[in-house]
């Protein structure tokens, strides 16, 4: 019964240590050898005590170990007469059934998430910093053709390309995008990757994108685009030569026609004409070859303050230059970028003389250079000016090839410019509204 019993336990310790006490004082005052056996009565009770009192903070950690070892089958018994003990294993028996509940329903979110990564058509492969990969769906095995994915060392099998780019991607790159090619079938990839923390360990979510039919219908309409302003280029040279020619032919066929002054008059005009379209098909055919013949860049150092300024020197004879007000700014003057020298001059200057032309008519022109380090460490360089603006509706014709709003331009300008930037690994954009335009190069 007093097993059963905490408090009834309780008290008889105190009146056993309460007699013992009693009988070592005697026994000490009586000097007598006896005075042993309270003592070991005494250590006895006080070892029990102990022993009892430190049963609850063993029960607490067990249960907490057990916790720790997902161990759920722990049980701590509720029918006892001890009310304490027995409210404290109700309350450890709940907290055990609500953890159980939690990883229920933890198991079924994550089976939930599985299926739904499995449905869709993106994929989706997670790798850790050393590149093994610990989740990939479906629709990644299939785009990478490969069925049983561990690490990414196994897509050097595939192609070292694709295995590159995902090397990118464990490292530092945010984008990739890759051909992939598999019994014959060439592949677009897009790779996009995204950072996370999971357990204070840095994670890799990459996402797979099939972008071939979207390159394929890009592809036909810029040669749409293209056919079309070539076939509206040589129609405008062609028509008026054969129109013409026939004209001419009628002066002088029958042969036995006389010829007067007025039909050389007019066959003189009619040449001159016929010249004038044969010179511009030339012309324009030269501009084809100058977009289409652009060499390799030759890369090397440059110092962007001082190739600004002097460009800015060769371009003090333009009209309307000395009543505009330039600005160079730069993060500091030695900022350099590796280029083709005469390339990039080549952008500067077709953008530089766009921007004069389009503050011709403002009342205080003026045309900003400003170029600084990205955090990504590339270089930017932006060309404002305070022009009327780019309308909303060509401003994504501008780059197509012989696209011109100009009465006299060839329409190659930004076009050549943005192939440069391209052959260069870098970028041009434009913003616009009224009052402002931004062209923005990035290298």
């Amino acid at each position: 019964m007093y097993r059963q019993n905490f408090y009834f336990r309780l008290g008889l310790y105190i009146f056993l240590l309460i007699v013992f006490s009693g009988g070592l004082f005697l026994l000490v005052q009586a000097s007598s050898w006896y005075v042993v056996l309270p003592a070991l009565g005494i250590v006895w009770i006080v070892t029990d005590i102990i022993r009892v009192f430190n049963r609850i903070p063993k029960k607490i950690s067990y249960f907490f170990n057990a916790v720790e070892n997902e161990d759920s089958t722990l049980l701590f018994p509720e029918k006892i007469q001890h009310k304490p003990t027995k409210e404290m294993n109700q309350s450890l028996n709940r907290v055990n059934r609500l953890i159980q509940e939690v990883k229920l329903r933890n198991r079924e979110q994550e089976q939930y998430y599985s299926m739904l990564l499995e449905q869709v058509a993106t994929g989706i492969v997670v790798m850790n910093e050393n590149g093994s990969i610990l989740q990939a769906n479906s629709s990644a095995k299939r785009l990478l053709n490969y069925q049983e994915l561990t690490h990414i060392e196994q897509l050097k099998r595939i192609d070292s390309n694709l295995h590159q780019a995902f090397f990118q991607l464990k490292e530092e790159s945010s984008h990739q995008s890759v051909k992939v090619t598999h019994r014959n079938r060439v592949t677009q990839l897009s790779l996009q990757a995204t950072t996370f923390k999971n357990h204070e360990k840095a994670l890799r979510i990459v996402s797979i994108h099939d972008i071939s039919n979207e390159l394929d219908a890009k592809e036909i309409e810029s040669w749409q685009k293209l056919i079309r302003v070539l076939t509206h280029e040589i129609m405008n040279s062609i028509t008026p030569i054969t129109s013409l020619s026939e004209t001419l032919l009628k002066y002088y066929l029958p042969p036995e026609k006389s010829v007067d002054e007025k039909t050389v008059t007019n066959t003189v005009k009619g040449l001159e004409v016929i010249n004038e379209r044969g010179v511009g098909l030339i012309r324009f055919v030269k501009s084809y070859r100058k977009l289409t013949k652009l060499s390799n860049p030759v890369l090397k150092p440059i110092v962007l303050k001082n190739l600004i300024e002097h460009l800015l020197l060769l371009l003090e004879n333009e009209p309307n230059f000395h009543r505009i007000r330039f600005r160079v700014e730069t993060d500091s003057p030695n900022l350099s970028v590796e280029a083709d020298e005469m390339q990039l001059s080549q952008v500067f200057i077709n953008l530089i003389k766009n921007a004069m032309q389009a503050v011709e008519n403002v009342a205080e022109p003026h045309i900003i250079i400003r170029a600084h380090s990205t955090p990504g460490g590339r270089c930017e360089i932006k060309m404002i000016d305070n022009g009327p603006g780019i309308p909303s509706e060509i401003r994504e014709q501008i780059f197509i090839p012989f696209f011109t709003t100009k009465e006299n331009g060839s329409g190659i300008g930004l076009s050549l410019s943005r192939q440069i930037m391209k052959n260069h690994g870098g970028s041009i954009e434009v913003a616009s509204s009224p009052g402002t335009t931004v062209f923005t190069l990035s290298l």
